[in-house]
């Protein structure tokens, strides 16, 4: 129990400071809870989660947002639904409500100004749900952008703003998520490197395909490389079936408008992103041309010593814990492949959801671990 207790702690104080470093673009109403207030409500979601109801784990968010909170208003694609008589903010009224909260749209919102917690209502997001399925809008990003616990799984909780997880409790340890990887890293800077798509157009491109990778819940290996030729002597492409990004034909322009290349690039990623369930891995160009899927590591021309490797942590120091060896075959191949080709980029996606980016720097394969879709 006292382990427990630790554990809780450091999750919310881990919290406490992903918060403050975005403090600055959030609201009043976005506050977070003292730090008393949110380690009993972490302790009291942890019993929850281990909870089985009707064989079924719990699964769901929950905010603090006031409901009188003017900042709701501001959500046009949100509804605030209040339950006529508030209910005790306890792990059995959690447990019954679990099956009837989705995650991924709705948040359960928690009443704590008094001594006595009240759960008092449902945020709920179902509109913009419509407009990404409808594909109207490009990123899997729907819920309102304020702070708010997410029991995933039994013994784990994140702690994340809107959809993005900043900190993770697993099993009594606290694990970083880093949002920055595609926008401000090394990883980022040989992205955009040699491409000719706008960082605006790339970057929901790649959220979408992560995002819907994860909905899937399967694995991927994704690579991203200057050419089919820096590959050809490395990778074999068992699905060879070349697309442009977009779709784009430059003797069409006039069909592009910006509303029809938001369709386009969410039917392009929906694509690729599919792609990724058939065994092996999805080959792009930087320009986003795919180049085929369930592409195969030639064994013989990649194997050897293992390639000099860097694990960044999400503070951007090394961590001399990690090795090549601690993960599975899709990420060696992952990789051996950076190392391999240059000016290379790999995606790795686990079937648990954890995302790994790859790229090779000054002699060493660079790994940027527990990947976590932005602030959008």
């Amino acid at each position: 129990m006292t382990m427990i207790i630790n554990g809780i702690r450091t999750f919310v104080k881990s919290f406490y400071e992903c918060y403050e470093s975005v403090y600055s673009y959030m609201e009043d109403d976005q506050k977070l809870p003292e730090v008393k207030t949110l380690e009993y409500i972490c302790t009291t979601l942890l019993n929850v989660s281990t909870m089985c109801e009707e064989s079924r784990y719990p699964s769901f968010r929950v905010c603090f947002i006031p409901p009188d909170s003017e900042l709701l208003a501001a959500y046009i694609y949100s509804h605030t639904l209040m339950f006529e008589t508030p209910f005790p903010f306890t792990e059995n009224t959690l447990n019954k409500l679990a099956p009837a909260l989705n995650p991924d749209i709705s948040y359960l919102m928690l009443d704590i100004r008094s001594g006595e917690f009240k759960v008092i209502g449902i945020l709920s997001a179902f509109t913009i749900w419509e407009k990404i399925l409808t594909r109207e809008v490009a990123t899997g990003n729907r819920l309102p952008r304020i702070p708010n616990i997410f029991v995933k799984n039994p013994g784990e909780l994140e702690a994340c703003i809107g959809e993005a997880s900043v900190v993770s409790y697993r099993s009594g340890n606290t694990v970083f998520f880093r949002t920055n990887t595609f926008t401000s890293t090394l990883a980022a800077a040989q992205l955009s490197n040699g491409s000719h798509v706008s960082d605006d157009h790339r970057l929901k491109f790649i959220y979408r395909i992560l995002w819907r990778i994860r909905q899937n819940r399967n694995g991927a290996l994704i690579f991203i490389v200057p050419s089919e030729e820096s590959c050809s002597e490395y990778l074999k492409i068992k699905y060879k079936l070349p697309i442009r990004f977009l779709f784009s034909s430059d003797d069409i322009p006039i069909k592009h408008t910006a509303n029809n290349k938001a369709k386009e690039l969410v039917t392009y990623a929906e694509l690729i992103a599919k792609f990724t369930s058939v065994d092996g891995a999805v080959v792009l160009t930087k320009d986003l041309d795919l180049l085929g899927f369930g592409a195969e590591t030639l064994v013989d021309n990649v194997s050897g010593k293992h390639p000099r490797m860097c694990f960044i942590d999400w503070d951007g120091k090394e961590d001399l814990n990690k090795s090549f060896d601690d993960n599975g075959m899709r990420h060696r191949a992952c990789y051996y492949m950076c190392d391999k080709v240059e000016d290379s980029v790999g995606i790795v996606v686990s079937q648990d959801g954890i995302i790994k980016c790859c790229t090779r720097n000054d002699g060493k394969v660079m790994v940027y671990d527990y990947v976590s879709l932005p602030f959008l």
